[in-house]
């Protein structure tokens, strides 16, 4: 497994790179790195970690994110099964985090200056700035020389003006990355994407790290700031909000048990819990947008 603090992707004598990415799959990897990333969802769905949230993602997502700030975009079962035709693409932007140096004092980046701050909670794009985004990252990643680089303060620029985001987490995400830990949560990480739609064990996860149950929930929540079933849980809930507006074809009950709720009950209960509406409210007033 590659290291989860990645080394920089930028040459010394860049300032940035942009990458136009088409693979059958996403990193499946949690990690993070030294650069600012600028990153947008072209094609591709599946579930988003970026510090300590859990959301699914699809066509148009778009997150920036500070440096040191660990993230995965973990693509749906499909695109890992055998002989799959599944495909992504998308589009980043890396950027050293010394960019612009001084400059970022100066009173004419002070917008600038703020952005960068925000994005150690995550910031998360929406609405129309979207395809704004997207059409000015599209031309970077054929722009060359001076015109690059006014490409990018024209794209930081846009991001550090509009008022169409949220931000991630209330407050900076703090994680002193380590290999060997980090690798820990990616196996635990792993083991619930690809089986959250049946039933989980609070043991065998903990038997994954040679821990005992105890140890490994005490471990579990230092490591990402919260219990594993609360994990387990929004992992699950996060999916059923995916079905719930894209597959008309199930009912309620099957979307539960689709995501590993054993009782509908038990499913309308947790679902509550964590979007603070009803499925079959959540269906209704999201599947007609």
């Amino acid at each position: 497994m590659k290291s989860a603090l990645q080394k920089t992707s930028i040459p010394d004598s860049k300032i940035f790179v942009a990458r136009e990415l088409k693979e059958k799959h996403f990193d499946p990897v949690w990690h993070a790195h030294g650069e600012y990333q600028l990153f947008m969802v072209l094609k591709g769905s599946g579930t988003r970690f970026i510090g300590n949230t859990v959301k699914s993602f699809k066509e148009g997502d778009t997150t920036f994110i500070a440096p040191g700030v660990p993230h995965l975009w973990r693509n749906d079962a499909l695109y890992f099964e055998k002989g799959s035709k599944q495909s992504v693409h998308g589009l980043v932007i890396y950027f050293k985090s010394d960019f612009m140096h001084d400059l970022l004092d100066k009173e004419e980046l002070q917008q600038i200056k703020t952005l960068f701050i925000r994005s150690k909670k995550a910031i998360e794009f929406e609405g129309e700035i979207v395809q704004e985004l997207h059409t000015m990252m599209q031309q970077l990643t054929h722009a060359h020389g001076t015109a690059s680089v006014i490409a990018l303060l024209q794209i930081l620029d846009t991001m550090a003006s509009t008022k169409e985001y949220s931000m991630l987490h209330n407050a900076d995400y703090v994680y002193k990355l380590k290999d060997a830990e980090t690798k820990r949560i990616n196996l635990v990480y792993n083991y619930v994407a690809q089986h959250f739609d049946s039933d989980i064990s609070l043991q065998e996860a903990a038997k994954m790290l040679s821990m005992t149950p105890t140890s490994f929930s005490r471990y579990f929540r230092i490591k990402t700031g919260k219990s594993f079933s609360e994990f387990v849980t929004e992992l699950r809930i996060k999916h059923a909000c995916k079905l719930l507006v894209e597959d008309d074809s199930k009912t309620i009950s099957q979307v539960g048990n689709a995501c590993g709720f054993n009782t509908l009950s038990n499913f309308n209960k947790q679902f509550k819990t964590v979007i603070k509406l009803t499925p079959k409210i959540y269906r209704n007033r999201f599947s007609s947008l």
